[in-house]
C-alpha cells in the first residue's frame, strides 16, 4: 500500500530534492488552486505576495510552473507533477555526463597522498571493507588471521573471504608461522595464494596493498583503521611485501 503523505511531508520531500521550503509551499499550493493569479498563491501559501512572487519566478525557470492569461490578467499554473520526474532524469543524466569529469580533476592531485584514519570498530570495517574496491582485482596481504577473528569474529572474516571469492580477487597473503594451520591455506578455486612468514615474525596490525592504497589494521588494543592513498607508498609497500615472500614458505 502507498504511503501517505500530509501537506507538511510532501513540503520536506520538495525541500530534500531541491527546492526552498517556500518554493515547495508556492508549488503545492499553486497545484490545488489551479491558474491563479500571485496574490490568490501567495494567500493559500500564507506568504507575502512579494517573496511569493519571487518563488513563482524561480519555479517558472525550473519548469515546475507555467504563465497563462486570461483577458488582462497573469495566471500562474503549477506543472502536472510528473514533470518532477522528468527533471529528476534530466539532471541524473546531467550527473552521468558529468561525473568523469568531475572525477578527472582527482587526476592532477594524484602525486598528493591522501592519509586518513578511522577509529573504533565501525572505522576498522569501514577500512576492511574497501579493499573489496580494489579496481585491479589484487590484493597483498601481511597479517594474523587470528588478529582478525579477535577483532571482528570469525563469522565476519568468513563472510568477507566469501565476497573477495565472489568478486574475483586474488589474494597473496603473507601470514605467522604456526596459527590457524589448516585455515585459509593456498587455494586455487579461492584465489588464494599464503606463504609463512619465517620463525620467529610476528604480527601484530594488517597490511593490505591494492591499486595505489595501503591499508593498515590495529590491533583490538588500539582499534583503528588506516587508508593511505599514494602511488609511491602502495609501491614500496609491495617491494615489502615481495621482499619477505621470497624468505617466507608456501603455507
Amino acid at each position: 500500500m502507498p504511503k501517505s503523505y500530509n501537506i507538511s511531508n510532501l513540503e520536506d520531500f520538495l525541500v530534500e530534492y531541491g527546492l526552498t521550503p517556500k518554493q515547495a509551499r508556492i508549488y503545492l499550493a499553486s497545484l490545488r488552486l489551479g491558474p491563479s493569479p500571485t496574490q490568490a498563491i501567495a494567500t493559500e501559501a500564507k506568504t507575502e505576495r512579494t517573496n511569493a512572487y519571487d518563488a513563482i519566478e524561480t519555479l517558472v525557470a525550473k519548469g515546475l510552473m507555467s504563465i497563462s492569461t486570461q483577458g488582462k490578467k497573469r495566471l500562474f499554473v503549477a506543472e502536472q507533477p510528473e514533470t518532477l520526474e522528468t527533471i529528476l532524469k534530466e539532471r541524473q543524466a546531467a550527473l552521468v555526463e558529468v561525473i568523469p569529469q568531475i572525477r578527472s580533476l582527482a587526476v592532477t592531485t594524484e602525486h598528493k597522498p591522501r592519509v586518513r584514519f578511522y577509529p573504533g570498530i565501525d572505522g576498522y570495517k569501514s577500512v576492511y571493507e574497501d579493499t573489496l574496491n580494489t579496481r585491479e582485482g589484487k590484493l597483498f596481504g601481511i597479517f594474523s588471521v587470528e588478529n582478525i577473528w579477535d577483532v571482528l569474529g570469525r563469522d565476519y572474516a568468513d563472510r568477507m573471504v566469501a565476497r573477495r571469492i565472489k568478486k574475483g580477487i586474488s589474494l597473496r597473503v603473507i601470514r605467522r608461522r604456526g596459527e590457524a594451520a589448516n585455515v585459509y591455506p593456498s587455494n586455487e578455486k579461492d584465489l588464494r595464494e599464503m606463504r609463512r612468514a619465517p620463525e620467529g615474525v610476528i604480527f601484530p596490525i594488517t597490511t593490505y596493498v591494492y591499486d595505489n592504497k595501503v591499508v593498515i589494521l590495529s590491533s583490538k588494543k588500539e582499534l583503528f583503521g588506516l587508508l593511505i592513498e599514494s602511488e609511491d607508498i602502495a609501491t614500496a609497500h609491495r617491494h615489502y611485501f615481495e621482499a619477505l615472500w621470497q624468505i617466507s614458505t608456501p603455507g
